[in-house]
């Protein structure tokens, strides 16, 4: 797509092609969900929209520290009284459940490295007919057969996928921040990405870093130039959609709140653009995505007006005379950057509307 030589002043705020209903036709299928790791942030945030989507049922609840306690303390924040969910299990106990044909899908919350080192001990989980989603980073170079999740930019390949590698918070704001500008091959150098995250991001198991006490009042770096994990998958990202390598620098930063991303890329351009026409492209490029939202001129995204949904906002401008690209976006974590976008993959897996059952409107206060 090349840039437009004019554009209206301002952007128009991108309005969703379609919301999320009820019933959608064709809609009656169930998938029975094991979620393994439900005891963690992104596993808990998986459950809790799960309980309101239609076609999702929580089949098995799968927690080494919960196993065999009531579901009520794996899941403090569910009201036991109006949702039945089933007794934890630890993770020994997923082949008798998957040959007994209680789920067919399973979703994956562990940290970093658990469920590659699980699917190598139990390869039945792997192997067996049965469609996974796995939201740590194990196989988001697209080994052991998993398509890479990042419905936005990849929709086609999601469909009938049944290996499914979610993409990480930090690469999904990223990679949202740049896409019309990589599509459309603007960019003439590295990017230079900068986020604060809320510390929920780093999961649930106690650390010094992401205590309290060292975190209220203040922010700071960690990992910064091309040492943090996400680098690698946000240059093979960026390098996919633009056909091009893109190398990438990275300064992530600790902010004293439980979840959201705020995200700033900057990059060079290989010719200069105006203000109002990178806007204008964006607006464009991003008119029938329901999940992500374009800011007008002079808006610029917060992470409290995405808090506990599914949305992306968006905004972008150019500086230095139209040479430099500076785009912005906000997301909540452990819905977009998360469970959310676990719950709108395995829709386009299972033909469903894919804003079928998750939240576009922020929960600000």
């Amino acid at each position: 797509m090349n840039p437009p030589v004019t554009a209206a002043p301002t952007a128009p705020v991108t309005a969703p092609a379609s919301v999320a209903k009820p019933s959608p036709a064709g809609a009656g299928r169930v998938a029975r969900v094991a979620v393994l790791g439900a005891s963690g942030y992104s596993g808990h945030e998986f459950v809790r929209l799960a309980l309101a989507h239609p076609g999702l049922e929580i089949a098995a609840l799968v927690s080494r520290e919960y196993a065999g306690r009531p579901a009520g303390e794996l899941l403090p924040g569910v009201d036991a009284r109006i949702t039945h969910l089933p007794a934890p299990v630890a993770p020994d106990a997923l082949p008798a459940l998957l040959a007994d044909g209680a789920f067919d899908t399973l979703v994956t919350c562990l940290p970093h490295g658990a469920w590659k080192a699980l699917a190598a001990a139990q390869p039945e989980l792997a192997t067996k007919p049965l469609r996974i989603v796995d939201l740590s980073s194990d196989f988001r170079d697209g080994s052991g057969g998993y398509v890479y999740g990042q419905p936005e930019a990849f929709r086609d390949s999601l469909a009938g996928a049944t290996r499914i590698a979610n993409p990480g918070c930090y690469p999904t704001a990223a990679t949202l921040s740049l896409l019309p500008a990589l599509e459309a091959g603007w960019l003439a150098g590295p990017v230079t990405v900068t986020a604060l995250s809320g510390v929920s991001g780093a999961g649930r198991a106690p650390s010094l870093r992401t205590s309290f006490a060292e975190l209220e009042g203040g922010a700071g770096f960690y990992k910064v130039g091309e040492v943090h994990q996400h680098v690698p998958e946000m240059a093979r990202t960026f390098g996919r959609l633009a056909h091009t390598d893109v190398p990438v620098a990275f300064a992530p930063q600790l902010a004293p709140m439980s979840r959201g991303i705020l995200l700033t890329a900057i990059a060079p351009l290989a010719k200069p653009l105006t203000p109002a026409q990178a806007s204008e492209a964006y607006a464009e490029r991003y008119a029938n995505e329901t999940f992500v939202r374009v800011l007008p001129a002079g808006q610029w995204p917060e992470t409290r007006l995405v808090k506990a949904s599914n949305r992306c906002d968006v905004a972008v401008t150019t500086v230095h005379g139209g040479r430099t690209l500076l785009a912005t976006s906000a997301i909540d974590n452990l819905v977009k950057g998360a469970a959310g976008q676990a719950i709108q993959n395995l829709n386009i897996v299972l033909g469903w509307p894919e804003g079928w059952g998750l939240p576009v409107h922020g929960n600000p206060w």
